[in-house]
Formats: structure tokens, sequence, C-alpha cells
């Protein structure tokens, strides 16, 4: 019985990091994709743990007003990037 409860919780932090994985790649992918488009990534690197979560959706807003291809799903998802970036984001920022 434990040996199942321990095999459960490893399984349960496996897909814990398999979707956080899956996040920071999609994070990555909507910043070279849509973002470097227009900008170098040290502009929006330059911008990370400064802004708040309000400013970046402000800032988010107007780029698509500016023709930033980003439907509602992926705004909301590159706001929530680049207002708490993972640990993946700044190391990419570091570079």
């Amino acid at each position: 019985m434990l040996r199942a409860k321990i095999i459960f919780v490893f399984a349960g932090l496996l897909v814990f990091a398999s979707s956080s994985a899956g996040a920071d790649d999609a994070c990555a992918n909507l910043i070279t994709t849509r973002c470097e488009v227009c900008h170098y990534v040290t502009r929006i690197c330059e911008s990370l743990g400064k802004k708040s979560k309000s400013s970046w959706k402000r800032t988010v807003g107007n780029m698509v007003l500016y023709g930033a291809q980003l439907n509602q799903d992926e705004q909301r998802e590159l706001v929530d990037c680049l207002s708490g970036p993972s640990a993946a984001i700044t190391d990419r920022c570091r570079k």
C-alpha cells in the first residue's frame, strides 16, 4: 500500500513537471514567434520583473493594436508568462 502511494505521488510530480515544462515551452515559443518579430529579446528581458501583471496586460494589448498576431488565449498566456517569468524564461534572457 505504501509503495502504491509513493508511486502515485511520484507520477503526480512527473505530470506537474511536464505540464510546467510545456508552459515554459509555449511561453518561449510565443516570445520567439510573436514578440521577437518586432522586438529584440533584450527589450523584452529588460522589463521582466519590473512590470506588474496589469502593466503586461496593457503592453500586450497595445502590441495587438499595433498588429501583433495573438488570439485571446495567447494574450492571457503571454501576460501570465511575462508577469511571473519562469526560470526557463529568465535563463533565456541571460544568454
